[in-house]
């Protein structure tokens, strides 16, 4: 649903919130603090109160006050989060819902605040290990622009004309573009992002493709794997853990999943517990899951052990996860020093290789 639709406030309060949009540690700390104050025996519309007089972000503070709102006029509080769907997830609304039937909504509560503190630590970690190669790039890239829109002339023009190779004549018309059109790259680049965005969102084969090689490329592959093993598994232990059905989990990890290889295997699970298959018969030969993902589930449907069995595979995932990162990072390394080498390489061989033509000359 729409803001427009949620917000029966005005206009500056419809602005703020796209302002001051809440993150991720925001929400992180909205459903930890609403689980202490639900285990503390307040009323949910008082813990409310409670946490949008305490909270900093404006945003989250008037998504709160409409919380409240709703629950003023008895819609429950999975209903009023729907209505926000923009900041909370289909799970974590789902969630909701499903413990406020089994009566258990502050170990709930708690668990999605658990599973958000998770999320934000790899995305942490995944920040800190892009940084260094971007200000590498970045920086590579400002030096090298700099060189061929101002170094390069004022060197080169001290050679003769009728003596200068092809690599620096090659670089003396870059170095001419880049200073009369640099603004070109620069729209180019703006409009290769806006184009992409445009074809993943609005080209369902573009994005199956582009999905499909997240998936299937090496390092980064196992990256993207062991990253929907874990929510997978999570998020199975979770819905398990709250009585949802196991068709509907399935319809709901669908509508999460943003990946077309797992949304597209998600649905076929589903469709194949609807005709009495079990999760290993659907998942036995896929190479989306591990092998020891599909026996974990395959021994957990035999025996009906409880849900701490995925908790757990979930953990090492996560585990993976993080270690994998590391490896990508690792991987990658290399690639960007070749690449920066390589442009200085040249740069430098247009300026020394006349050089030692005349020196020879001499």
């Amino acid at each position: 649903m729409a803001i427009q639709e949620v917000f029966k406030s005005d206009f500056f309060e419809k602005l703020i919130i796209k302002l001051n949009a809440p993150k991720l540690k925001n929400k992180t700390n909205f459903f930890r603090l609403l689980a202490v104050s639900q285990k503390a025996g307040l009323w949910l519309i008082d813990s409310l109160n409670s946490l949008q007089k305490s909270e900093e972000n404006k945003g989250l503070r008037i998504i709160i006050k409409d919380l409240i709102r709703q629950l003023s006029q008895w819609v429950s509080l999975a209903d009023a989060m729907g209505n926000h769907d923009y900041f909370f997830l289909v799970d974590e609304v789902e969630l909701v819902r499903s413990s406020q039937v089994t009566g258990n909504l502050v170990e709930t509560l708690y668990d999605i605040a658990e599973e958000l503190e998770n999320i934000e630590k790899i995305n942490n970690k995944i920040k800190k290990a892009l940084i260094y190669p971007v200000m590498l790039i970045g920086i590579s890239i400002i030096a090298v622009a700099l060189l061929l829109m101002f170094a390069i002339p004022s060197i080169v023009s001290i050679f003769p004309e009728d003596g200068i190779p092809s690599i620096t004549v090659f670089m003396m018309s870059v170095s001419g573009f880049l200073q009369k059109s640099w603004y070109i790259l620069v729209l180019l680049w703006i409009w290769l992002v806006i184009l992409y965005k445009f074809l993943y969102s609005n080209v369902l084969p573009f994005k199956i493709f582009i999905d499909k090689m997240a998936v299937t490329l090496p390092v980064i592959g196992w990256v993207v794997r062991t990253s929907y093993m874990y929510k997978f598994s999570r998020l199975l232990s979770q819905f398990y853990a709250a009585w949802i059905n196991p068709v509907v989990s399935l319809k709901l990890m669908s509508n999460i999943f943003k990946n077309y290889e797992y949304k597209k295997k998600a649905i076929e699970i589903k469709k194949d517990l609807e005709t009495w298959f079990t999760f290993f018969e659907s998942m036995e030969w896929t190479k989306l899951f591990d092998p020891i993902l599909v026996q974990i589930i395959h021994v957990w449907e035999d025996t009906g052990t409880t849900t701490e069995v995925l908790n757990r595979i979930s953990g090492f995932y996560k585990e993976q996860l993080s270690t994998k990162i590391d490896v990508l990072m690792w991987f990658l390394e290399p690639f960007l020093m070749i690449f920066i080498a390589g442009m200085i390489g040249i740069i430098v061989a247009s300026v020394f290789i006349p050089m030692a033509s005349i020196v020879t000359a001499i």
